[in-house]
């Protein structure tokens, strides 16, 4: 594998993410931007950033084939710990953590792959525990209330495990003597879960958890039962039945001392001001801990993703199965429509037979142009993404080839012998047509991820045999065809899209 670039695209949020995992490549001042060349030296951690990024903004381009082996975890507990707050307990094995990392779920959906970090509440060696505030029409939301639903809607969501990225963030608990203040609110309160379980009885505690309203709080018992611990809960929208503190946080923090590590985690705003009270009293900002965390931005519309973005929703899993549906289902109908005499039937506008030779034709002719194109308007992102296409296009179109002449074969054994005399191969008609079917053969043959391993380099020149496939099917198709141009266009086209690409001359950068 080789990275030939990487670049951020508009829409960054500057959640920091690249930057905590490649700080090599990535720099957030005030959004992310590439600050090195040196890709292949930082591969792992660049393709990691690539794919933590919760707004898909990083756009990493490789050549050959990679895939990052990231660990699994398996859910075992959810429960709702108020009307949209989520406990998730995962399973998982050798688990690493610092108190106050998260982790990165790898999710998906029907726009694309996409990831989203949540903060650690509790973990050991063999699990993890995260909190997470469920918000309408949100991506990582709607993924994770569908975890474990049994219901007809999500008979086909229906996922427990889940890949994850292991435990990041420079917010951490630090190890000394100080008193700890831990200032939260809402679902910002798991960091600090995670740094009170680690944390001895002896270091005076205290936290400043608050929410809107009273059904906002939780895990109350879970605070209480923390040793030396002092809990001040605040609730911003009372009740008239309410006893405890009311208004915000920062209107219970001013009695704190200079010499008190102060850990702070909510949006940001309430970190600001957070930060900003303290300092006004006095407080040291040496001894003020708190990360930018940005809240996740509400998704573009689907159309939105789809031609501003490219992304096709379910286009890597249609492809694989369509793989295996057109070339195993080709040969076998084709056989069957030969023996039932259906070749001549009308299909839409034409015959049967004419509609799988143009579905060849233009298969095939998609194939070719696509990569070109990709590479000449760089900035027309859905280009890129049907590139994906391109080998079940063309399985779809040498199966179609394949099929006519295996079963000329069956029918007739003797033409399968006289595919190889002379007379066959003599005239330059019969070489083109020899060359396009010999060609259909190998790369069929060869368009799986087995052929790819076993011959090495020898398969991407093997692959190359498609240009033959592609101009002298085209050749022998015109010779059938009342209007040429059909066959003839695509091919000097196609040539001209490969001189630009290889002149590397992009019309919109």
């Amino acid at each position: 594998m080789s990275i030939i670039s990487a670049k951020v695209v508009p829409g960054c949020i500057s959640c920091k993410n690249c930057e905590n995992i490649c700080p090599e490549i990535f720099k957030v001042d005030p959004t992310s931007h590439v600050i090195s060349d040196k890709f292949n030296q930082n591969a792992i951690k660049l393709l990691m950033a690539e794919k933590m990024c919760p707004v898909n903004v990083i756009k990493v381009e490789k050549e050959g084939s990679y895939t990052l082996d990231n660990p699994k975890a398996t859910l075992i507990s959810k429960k709702y710990l108020t009307p949209d707050t989520l406990e998730l307990v995962f399973s998982c094995k050798d688990f690493v953590f610092i108190p106050g990392q998260y982790v990165s779920l790898q999710m998906s959906d029907i726009r694309w792959d996409f990831s989203r970090s949540y903060s650690i509440a509790s973990w050991n060696k063999n699990s993890f525990t995260l909190t997470v505030k469920l918000l309408k029409q949100w991506r990582g939301s709607n993924y994770l209330r569908k975890l474990w639903e049994r219901n007809w809607k999500t008979a086909f969501l229906k996922k427990t495990t889940i890949e994850y990225i292991w435990a990041l963030w420079d917010f951490t608990l630090k190890h000394t003597p100080a008193r700890k203040v831990m200032i939260a609110t809402g679902t910002w309160l798991a960091p600090m879960i995670s740094m009170l379980e680690a944390l001895p009885d002896d270091i005076e505690k205290i936290v400043v958890f608050g929410g809107r309203y009273e059904q906002d709080l939780y895990y109350i018992d879970k605070l209480k039962s923390f040793k030396n611990t002092q809990l001040r809960l605040c609730v911003s929208r009372p009740s008239k039945n309410f006893t405890g503190n009311k208004w915000r946080v920062t209107d219970y923090i001013h009695d704190l001392t200079s010499d008190d590590e102060v850990y702070i985690c909510g949006n940001p705003d309430m970190v600001d001001q957070v930060a900003k009270t303290l300092k006004e009293d006095g407080h040291k900002s040496s001894n003020i801990y708190h990360e930018d965390f940005t809240l996740a931005s509400k998704p573009d519309p689907l159309w939105k993703t789809i031609f501003f973005e490219g992304n096709l929703p379910w286009v890597t899993l249609l492809n694989q199965i369509s793989i295996y549906a057109w070339a195993i289902g080709i040969p076998i109908f084709y056989y069957f429509a030969v023996n039932n005499n259906w070749l001549n039937y009308s299909l839409w506008w034409v015959d049967v037979y004419t509609f799988l030779f143009d579905l060849s034709w233009y298969a095939v002719v998609f194939v070719m142009m696509v990569r070109p194109l990709a590479d000449i308007f760089p900035k027309i992102v859905l280009f890129r993404r049907l590139v994906v296409l391109r080998k079940w296009l063309g399985i779809i179109s040498a199966s179609i080839i394949v099929s006519i002449l295996l079963t000329k074969w069956i029918q007739n054994p003797f033409t399968f012998t006289a595919f190889f005399t002379q007379t066959a191969w003599s005239l330059w008609y019969g070489l083109f047509a020899r060359l396009s079917e010999v060609t259909a053969i190998i790369l069929l043959l060869t368009s799986n991820n087995f052929s790819q391993k076993k011959l090495g380099i020898w398969w991407k020149r093997i692959q190359r045999t498609s240009y033959i496939y592609f101009v002298t099917g085209g050749i022998i198709a015109a010779q059938w065809a009342d209007n040429t141009f059909v066959y003839y266009g695509p091919i000097v086209l196609v040539w001209i899209l490969w001189i630009l690409a290889k002149m590397k001359i992009k019309l919109w950068k």
